[in-house]
């Protein structure tokens, strides 16, 4: 099952933070394996926030060589040139929460344009050994500029839409991406609730059932792990603090934002089994 974690304001939403979190999260509290992944290439990656910068750690019987280079860069140029073999894909992975959650690093030696026009071109198998590989796949995608991400959004079996109390960036998702709506999820990020655009008022001003947003307020203790790479170990320690730790309000947000999804994918997991039985 695929989960793309998309914004039409990538930055001024947070999408990596939140899906950095909701990942670890959702590996620790439930039973299912997670491969997270981008679909473009940057220097402040999900491996460098998970544990501060993990590199693809390759084994012996794949190697790489100077044609293929390592992490998702060399994974997709065995795909392109047609080596789409399910058991590769192990080899690619970077483990972060022992069978549960699973990162596929970036060696960032390719261009980006490179990089994009490669996994456009190779999404599509990757997929499919993904699907292979694990429970769940959730996607850091990059806004609507990246060649991959038409095919991500079409293919996701659920978006996860990160929004802002900003009025420009919410009346440009409704009105340009609003044929998105119906397999979407919405996250509220940096939620302030002195804002004039409350969950309640979101719902109503654009016709959203409050039961498919959940608003995460900024924290700026997480701030600081998602940057310095240590996501996975502020995620586990806080994840059941008391109501009188600062950190409660956050961590209660990313418990309903996973347990949101994890709900929502179990439905759509459930009615594809009964149109299969049809």
């Amino acid at each position: 099952m695929k989960v793309a974690f998309w914004s039409n304001a990538n930055e001024l939403c947070t999408v990596s933070a939140n899906l950095a979190a909701i990942s670890v999260a959702c590996a620790i509290r439930g039973p299912y394996s997670i491969i997270s992944m981008e679909n473009r290439l940057r220097s402040h990656n999900l491996g460098n926030a998970y544990n501060g910068g993990a590199r693809a750690n390759l084994l012996d019987e794949v190697g790489t060589n100077y044609y293929d280079g390592s992490g998702i860069e060399g994974l997709l140029r065995k795909i392109y040139r047609g080596d789409i073999r399910s058991n590769i894909l192990k080899s690619y992975l970077k483990e972060i929460i022992h069978k549960h959650l699973y990162y596929i690093p970036q060696s960032r030696m390719l261009h980006n344009e490179i990089f994009d026009y490669e996994l456009d071109h190779s999404i599509e198998p990757l997929f499919h050994m993904i699907d292979e590989s694990a429970d769940l796949c959730f996607i850091d995608t990059a806004s609507n500029n990246n060649l991959s991400t038409k095919i991500i959004l079409q293919e996701a079996d659920l978006i996860v839409v990160n929004l802002c109390q900003k009025s420009s960036v919410l009346d440009d998702f409704f009105l340009q991406y609003s044929s998105l709506i119906p397999k979407s999820v919405f996250i509220i990020s940096n939620y302030d609730t002195h804002s004039i655009y409350t969950i309640r008022q979101i719902a109503k001003l654009y016709q959203i059932s409050i039961d498919k947003m959940i608003p995460i307020p900024c924290n700026e203790r997480y701030s600081n792990a998602y940057i310095s790479g240590s996501v996975y170990e502020f995620i586990s320690r806080n994840l059941n603090c008391l109501k009188d730790n600062s950190n409660f309000s956050f961590i209660q947000s990313v418990k309903k934002a996973s347990l949101m999804i994890i709900k929502r994918v179990e439905a759509i997991a459930q009615q594809k089994e009964i149109q299969q039985c049809h």
